[in-house]
This record gives structure tokens, C-alpha cells and sequence, in this order.
């Protein structure tokens, strides 16, 4: 699962990308400070993995994790190749998500693209971008199969995903063959001052990255009522990653084993046959059966051995679909 985040240059994206991440990318007040994307690793804050390790006393604990892209700054015309337009746009066809953060802070020594700050006309400049690099990639595939009888449902297809990029809109329909952008998912964030003072007409997660490096030290409850004050989400970093993994629809679930206790992320709807492979190749190959068991019941028996003598495990074949928070140890043959 990779997260992308997006937005015109000096609205925040590196900065965000290293509260993220404490990847430590390069930041500056000049435009295109990013040229080649930064990747990193943001580890899922996860209450429930640590109550997990105080049960077991597991020596090692390993959370769960995404990669997060810094995608360079876009301008406009970047469908034309301007800036680093072309890059920019590959980099966003490799994501699951997009993070787009709008610049919502007031800051004379910090270059913008516009004289005048309006996150709604930074919103547009991106998104129209997006437009139009779809619009030609659909022009394109027309051209290519115009005349050939046997593409003549895609052709149709095509057709009407064109009328609808060329108002302004996301297809409804989503071609194989055509690797849209505005079709994936997005997440907008407002990068708001410390004192929470700028005002604008645009929804969207209120983060202000300025805050969170100057309140990194202070207590949990600290952070709320200072978050509170400055008008943001009082969830901060933790919040966003939360609304990143809602919006991919990923749950966890965790093993245990030796002495290392581990979350896993996968999107809804896993098997555990599927699950089985993501941890080795090993067990999904041999995969003879799964127990299966609840944090809830797990956190209320104390142990899993606990939780077996109480009958709250459950044997499930490959078919299982697993559950967020779920703990699982698979039977396979070595």
C-alpha cells in the first residue's frame, strides 16, 4: 500500500512527508526542493499491538507500516511537461492514494506559485492538471484502437469516460488499459499556520506540520489542547494515517510467534490463506488450517493459551475472510 503525497511546491509536502516518516527530506523556501521522491515508511500508531506485547511480554514488537511517497511539486501545465511535470505524474500513477495538501498558512519568506494564498485555487490548478494528463491518456488510446473492429466496446467506453474528464469530472468507469489519475482515491489536508488563524473556504484534515514539530516533545494531552487551540484535528499525524488506511479499506492482524509479536496490514476482504502468504511463501504453500482469535477475547483471557482453555479460538480453513484485530497462527506443513 503506497500513499502519495501531492500539491503545487512550497505548500508543505516534504515537510509533512518527514512528520510522517522522520525520513529527514530536504526542505527549503524555494520551489522544487523535491526533484526525485522521497520514499519512507510511516509506522500505523496501534494501541492495540502494544496491549498485544504487555499480555505476551514479546521482547520484539513490530508495527504495522505503509509507504508513504513525497512526490515532487507541480505547477501548471505539468501535463505539458513543465516543471517536472512528467515526473510528477508517473510518480502519482505508482500510489494507492493521494494526500493532496493545500498550503493554508501565511509566510512572507516562503515562495508560493500565486501572489495571493486560496487553497481552493491551489486545489484546482492540481486537479485540472490531473484532468488533462487523463484526457490525453484516454486521446491516446482512442487514436489507437479507433479503427480496429474488435476494440469497438472499449472505444465506446472510452468515449464517454472522455465526455466526462472533459467537464471536469472523475470517470464513473474505470478502463484497465488506461491508467487514470483523478480516479484514485484522495485525501485533502489543510497545512494551517500554528495559531490555527488562516481562514478558507475548503474541507479537508486540519494539520498544521509548523505545530507538530513544536509540540513533538510535549505530553499526549498537551498536544490535544494545543491542537484544539490552533483549531486542527486533535488526532494530529496519528489521525491522518487512521484516515489514510480508512480510505484504503486496510484492517490488521497480528501474529505471535517466539519472541516477536507482529501487526500486519491487508486490505478488507483477506483470506487467510492470502494472509498466510504475505507472512512466508512457506505457510501459504503447505497451509493446512488457521486458529484464529479476537484481540477483544485475547486482551479479556489474558494469553492465548488462556483464550484456548476458554474455547474462544476458532479453527478456519483457507476460505476465512479475516476481520480487523484479529490474531492468527497458522498451521502449515514445514
Amino acid at each position: 500500500m503506497r500513499v502519495g503525497i501531492i500539491g503545487l511546491p512550497n505548500v508543505g509536502k516534504s515537510s509533512l512527508f518527514n512528520l510522517l516518516t522522520n525520513a529527514g527530506a530536504q526542505v527549503a523556501n524555494f520551489p522544487f526542493t523535491t526533484i526525485d521522491r522521497n520514499v519512507g515508511m510511516v509506522m500505523i500508531p496501534d494501541e492495540r499491538m502494544e496491549k498485544v506485547v504487555e499480555i505476551t511480554k514479546s521482547p520484539r514488537m513490530r508495527y504495522a507500516a505503509i509507504e508513504v511517497v513525497d512526490i515532487a511539486g507541480l505547477i501548471k501545465d505539468a501535463h505539458k511537461g513543465e516543471g517536472l511535470g512528467n515526473k510528477f505524474l508517473s510518480h502519482i500513477r505508482d500510489v494507492d492514494l493521494i494526500v493532496h495538501i493545500l498550503r493554508c498558512f501565511s509566510a512572507p519568506d516562503v515562495a508560493h506559485v500565486s501572489e495571493q494564498l486560496s487553497p481552493g485555487s491551489d486545489y484546482s490548478i492540481v486537479r485540472t492538471e490531473l484532468l488533462l494528463a487523463d484526457l490525453e491518456i484516454i486521446e491516446r488510446r482512442i487514436e489507437k484502437i479507433k479503427k480496429a473492429a474488435e476494440f469497438r466496446d472499449e472505444l465506446d467506453r472510452l468515449i464517454r469516460m472522455k465526455e466526462e474528464v472533459s467537464k471536469g469530472r472523475a470517470p464513473a468507469e474505470v478502463h484497465g488499459e488506461v491508467p487514470l489519475l483523478t480516479t484514485k482515491q484522495e485525501i485533502v489536508v489543510l497545512n494551517l499556520d500554528d495559531e490555527g488563524k488562516f481562514k478558507n473556504g475548503v474541507d479537508g484534515y486540519r494539520i498544521s506540520v509548523k505545530l507538530e514539530g513544536e509540540i513533538a516533545e510535549f505530553t499526549e494531552d498537551e498536544r490535544i489542547e494545543l491542537r484544539k487551540d490552533a483549531g486542527v484535528d486533535i488526532n494530529g499525524p496519528a489521525g491522518l494515517i487512521k484516515h489514510c488506511l480508512d480510505k484504503l479499506s486496510i484492517i490488521l492482524f497480528y501474529t505471535i510467534k517466539g519472541d516477536e509479536a507482529r501487526a500486519w496490514p491487508v486490505p478488507q476482504g483477506t483470506t487467510v490463506f492470502e494472509a498466510a502468504g504475505k507472512i512466508h511463501t512457506d505457510m501459504q504453500k503447505g497451509f493446512i488450517k488457521a486458529e484464529v482469535l479476537s484481540c477483544h477475547d485475547f486482551f479479556k483471557a489474558g494469553g492465548f493459551a488462556e483464550a484456548q482453555n476458554l474455547g474462544c479460538t476458532k479453527i478456519e480453513g483457507r476460505d476465512y475472510i479475516l476481520h480487523d484485530g484479529e490474531i492468527v497462527l497458522i498451521k502449515f506443513r514445514g
